[in-house]
């Protein structure tokens, strides 16, 4: 009897376990999100300042949502076509509401990342095979030699709110090519206190933060009772 105990425990244990850890999680942004600069825009950048235009300055540039934008939240959804506003950076750090979009005000995408670069900051002695450099140590654009000019990568991350309490993550890249320019030439601009500027694009996923699993209170007692049967069980000595 005591040995069908052991084992009613041992297979009911683990299941009270499982059972009492219910995930916590509600609805949240979910998607595909696609930008571009809006008509006669683009991005000026400088050693230590990104320019989204238009307008020039003024803290913030116009962009607008392209195709294959799906981007689904509490209440509503995000799709192609959509004006919105990103904001100009400069020094690093978090910035809230890097990204909003017209007619979506519940939607809310804040910036946590930039890059990384790369380590070569030999950008000169790049040949079209691939290889990339950063202007310097610690940027975090990546450019590549191309047969027409150069391609420029910058990698961004950061988390995308809305009404609900569930945080998702979104990451991606911008991207631009720019004719005419080698990376040894930008970077020999942007290192003279120059400025370059171009058309750009950036595409993103946003997907769910996994939820926290955590046990009901009623479901630890089960739980705690089951453990402490078990103990009363090991301890109980065999009859003589």
């Amino acid at each position: 009897m005591r040995h069908i105990s052991k084992v009613l425990v041992g297979v009911a244990l683990p299941a009270l376990i499982l059972l009492s850890l219910t995930p916590v999680c509600s609805a949240g942004v979910v998607g595909s999100l696609d930008i571009t600069n809006c008509d006669g825009g683009g991005v000026t950048v400088t050693a230590t300042t990104i320019d989204w235009t238009p307008p020039i300055g003024g803290g913030n540039g116009c962009m607008v949502t392209g195709v294959p934008t799906s981007v689904t939240y509490t209440s509503g959804t995000l799709g192609a076509g959509v004006q919105g506003l990103i904001l100009d950076l400069a020094a690093g750090g978090a910035v809230p509401d890097f990204m909003t979009f017209t007619g979506n005000p519940d939607l809310h995408f804040e910036l946590l990342s930039l890059g990384p670069g790369v380590a070569d900051t030999a950008c000169a002695a790049l040949t079209v095979d691939g290889t990339s450099c950063s202007v310097a140590a610690g940027s975090p654009f990546i450019l590549t030699l191309t047969a027409t000019g150069t391609s420029v990568s910058l990698s961004a991350s950061g988390t995308a709110t809305d009404l609900s309490t569930a945080v998702s993550d979104w990451s991606g890249a911008f991207t631009t090519q720019i004719a005419g320019q080698t990376p040894g030439q930008i970077q020999t601009t942007i290192l003279g206190a120059g400025s370059v500027s171009s058309t750009y694009s950036g595409a993103f996923i946003v997907e769910i933060v996994p939820p926290v699993t955590v046990p009901e209170p009623a479901s630890l007692l089960l739980v705690g009772g089951g453990l402490i049967a078990l103990a009363c069980l090991r301890r109980r000595k065999p009859r003589q």
